[in-house]
C-alpha cells in the first residue's frame, strides 16, 4: 500500500511539473493574429479576444521569457501587485479589471483578464482623427524642463520591479557597470553645475567701480583715447631702451639676502610690519629739485626739443595703460617746451592693485578687507615691507655721488637713477628710476628690483593654495598670477627695465590667517631677468615708447597748462580733461 501510495505522489508530481505547450494558430491570409480559433474558450471569436488595451505608464510590461522572478501561484506579493493593477484598470478606464468572487468563504478574489471586453461596432464606425498639432515649425526654447539623468535607464526607472530585481538579479552587476555609472553621474553633474555657473554670471550685477578722482564739473574734455587704439601704436626711439644716458644717482642700496630664496611653505618666514607708513612713495616729479634741474638743463642745451619729465611708476602706468582695468589717473603740465607727469597726492598711481584682470571681479566695498581699496593698501605695503626685509645686515653699497637721497619723502633702502632717453629728434624723456639693493652675481654687483605678491583667501579669489602647490605646481602658481594681475606686473617688469635692474625678485606673500590682512608670511621668491620676463608676459618696448609717444601727440597740441589723463575705471577708455 505505501508502495502505490509513494507511486501515485510521484505521477502527481510529474503532471504538475510536465510542461504543456499552448495551441498556436498561424494566420495563412496574411500577418498578425489568425481570425480562426483564438478567443473560443472564452465565448468570443476573431480579435476581439486580444484587443488593445491602454495601460498607465507606471505600469509594468510583460516580458517574453522572464526565468528569475518567482511563479505568480506560489508568491502572494505578485497577486496582490495583479489586483491592484486589475483596479487601476477598472478605476481609470471604466472596465476591464473586474474580481471574481469565489463561491465559498475565504476564497481569494481572483483578478479577470484586463483584455476581457470587446470593440464597439457602432462607435468604430463614428471614430475619425483629428490633427491637433500647431501650424509651422515650433523652436525649442533654451532653458526650458530638461528630463534629468536617471542612473540605470530610461523613464520609470525601477518602478514595479520585484524584490529580485532591484537587488541586482536582472540589473547590471560588476565593477565595470559601476564605474560606469558613477562616469555617468560625475559627467551629468558637470553639465548641471557648468548651467549653473552660466545661470549664476549671468543674474550677477556688475561691479561698478569708482573713479581714482572726482571729476568736476568746471573740467572740460580735451580727448577720448580707446585703449585698443594704444595697443597697436608702436615706435622705434633713437636709444635704445636698455642703454640709456644715467645723469644721477642717489642713495646706498644694501645686499639682498640669499636664504631668503631658500624660503620654502614648510619653512615660511614671518614678515614684518612696516612702522613708517607715510615714507613709502617719493615726490612727484615736479616736486623732486633733482629732477626741475635735470630739465632746466636739458631745456637750456636744447631749447627746440620737447623735454618730458617723469617718475617710473607714472611712466609705466601709461606704457601699461592697455592692461589695466581699474581707475588711476596722471596730472600732465604743459610749460613751453616742458612737459611733466605727475603722480596725484594720494594718487592711486604707486599703488599695487590687486586681482585687477582676474575673471571674478573683486567687491568695491571700501570696508572690505578683501575688497579693491583695502586689498591695495594691504599689498603696497606690503611689498615694501617685503622689499626692506630681503636685505643683509652687510655693508651698503652707495651708488653715485651723496649717500643720501636729496628728495623729500623718499623711503628708505631705495636708491635714485635719473636716467635720460632720446626719442626722437624731437623729444627727450628723463625719469627718475629706484631700485630695492644689490646681489653678487660673478663678482659683480647686480642691481635688482624687489617686489611681492599677495595671496589674501584661495577660496575667495578662486586660485590655487600657494601653501600646497607653490613647491609641486610653480609654473600653475605664476600663470595664475601672470592671468590675475597682468597690468601690475607688467608694469613692474617695465619699472626694472627702465632702471636698468639685472634682476627681478618676485616675492609670494600669503596672510597667516585669510581673515587677518595684518599678519603675513613669506613662502616662496622666484627670480627673473627683467628682459626675458618681458617677453614672456608679451610686453614690447616699441609698444611702450609709442603708447607714451600717442599721449605726447596729444599733449603738444594743447595750449600751455594742467591737464589729467584719467583711466574709466568701467570701460576701457582714457580721457584727458584740461
Amino acid at each position: 500500500v505505501a508502495e502505490k501510495q509513494r507511486e501515485r505522489e510521484r505521477e502527481r508530481e510529474t503532471e504538475d511539473m510536465a510542461f504543456v505547450a499552448p495551441q498556436c494558430v498561424d494566420d495563412e491570409d496574411g500577418w498578425g493574429p489568425s481570425k480562426k480559433g483564438y478567443g473560443k474558450e472564452d465565448g468570443e471569436t476573431g480579435v476581439e479576444a486580444i484587443i488593445y488595451s491602454p495601460f498607465l505608464k507606471t505600469d509594468k510590461f510583460g516580458r517574453a521569457a522572464d526565468w528569475t522572478t518567482s511563479g505568480g501561484k506560489y508568491n502572494k506579493n505578485e497577486q496582490r501587485y495583479q489586483r491592484e493593477r486589475e483596479l487601476r484598470h477598472q478605476r481609470d478606464f471604466g472596465g476591464g479589471a473586474q474580481l471574481k468572487q469565489g463561491g465559498q468563504q475565504g476564497d481569494e478574489q481572483q483578478p479577470t483578464s484586463s483584455f476581457a471586453f470587446s470593440e464597439n461596432k457602432e462607435e468604430e464606425g463614428t471614430f475619425s482623427l483629428v490633427d491637433t498639432s500647431k501650424g509651422g515649425f515650433q523652436h525649442k526654447k533654451f532653458g526650458g524642463h530638461q528630463r534629468r539623468f536617471q542612473p540605470g535607464g530610461g523613464r520609470g526607472f525601477g518602478r514595479g520591479r520585484d524584490a529580485q530585481d532591484q537587488s541586482g538579479v536582472l540589473g547590471d552587476q560588476g565593477i565595470g557597470a559601476e564605474r560606469e555609472r558613477a562616469r555617468q553621474m560625475r559627467k551629468q553633474s558637470k553639465k548641471q553645475q557648468q548651467w549653473s555657473t552660466w545661470g549664476f554670471n549671468k543674474n550677477k550685477s556688475q561691479v561698478s567701480y569708482d573713479a581714482s578722482v572726482e571729476i568736476k564739473p568746471t573740467w572740460n574734455v580735451v580727448e577720448q583715447i580707446q585703449l585698443s587704439s594704444l595697443a597697436k601704436v608702436t615706435e622705434k626711439i633713437t636709444t635704445p631702451t636698455d642703454t640709456p644716458e644715467t645723469l644721477k644717482e642717489f642713495g646706498s642700496l644694501k645686499t639682498y639676502d640669499k636664504t631668503v630664496d631658500r624660503i620654502t611653505p614648510k619653512t615660511e618666514r614671518a614678515l614684518k610690519r612696516l612702522t613708517q607708513v607715510s615714507r613709502l612713495n617719493g615726490a612727484t616729479a615736479s616736486k623732486d629739485p633733482v629732477m626741475v634741474e635735470l630739465g632746466k638743463e636739458n631745456t637750456s642745451k636744447n631749447p627746440n626739443k620737447v623735454t618730458v619729465m617723469t617718475t617710473d611708476t607714472t611712466l609705466a602706468s601709461i606704457m601699461c595703460a592697455t592692461r589695466s582695468v581699474f581707475g588711476w589717473d596722471v596730472v600732465i603740465t604743459k610749460n613751453a617746451n616742458t612737459i611733466t607727469f605727475d603722480k596725484r597726492p594720494r594718487g592711486v598711481v604707486d599703488s599695487h592693485m590687486v586681482s585687477e584682470t582676474a575673471q571674478e571681479s573683486v567687491s568695491d566695498d571700501k570696508d572690505n578687507i578683501n575688497g579693491v581699496q583695502k586689498l591695495a593698501e594691504e599689498a603696497t605695503l606690503m611689498s615694501a615691507a617685503y622689499s626692506a626685509q630681503v636685505a643683509s645686515e652687510e655693508p651698503e653699497v652707495v651708488l653715485g655721488e651723496e649717500r643720501k637721497v636729496p628728495v623729500e619723502d623718499a623711503p628708505s633702502g631705495v636708491a635714485y637713477r635719473y636716467r635720460k632717453w632720446q626719442l626722437n629728434e624731437k623729444r627727450d624723456a628723463i625719469v627718475r628710476t629706484e631700485v630695492n639693493g644689490v646681489s653678487e652675481s660673478r663678482g659683480q654687483n647686480a642691481l635688482l628690483c624687489a617686489r611681492a605678491l599677495l595671496e589674501y583667501d584661495s577660496k575667495v579669489s578662486q586660485t590655487v593654495d600657494w601653501r600646497a602647490k607653490i613647491e609641486t605646481q610653480r609654473g600653475a602658481v605664476i600663470a595664475t598670477e601672470l592671468k590675475n594681475n597682468s597690468n601690475k606686473l607688467a608694469k613692474w617688469t617695465c619699472c626694472a627695465i627702465l632702471a636698468g635692474a639685472e634682476l627681478l625678485k618676485l616675492g609670494f606673500v600669503s596672510r597667516v590667517h585669510p581673515k587677518d590682512p595684518h599678519a603675513h608670511s613669506i613662502l616662496n621668491t622666484q627670480t627673473f631677468k627683467p628682459k626675458d620676463f618681458a617677453s614672456q608676459i608679451n610686453l614690447n618696448n616699441d609698444n611702450m615708447w609709442g603708447a607714451l609717444g600717442f599721449i605726447l601727440d596729444i599733449v603738444e597740441k594743447q595750449v600751455d597748462g594742467t591737464y589729467i589723463l584719467v583711466k574709466d575705471p568701467n570701460k576701457p577708455q582714457l580721457r584727458m580733461y584740461k
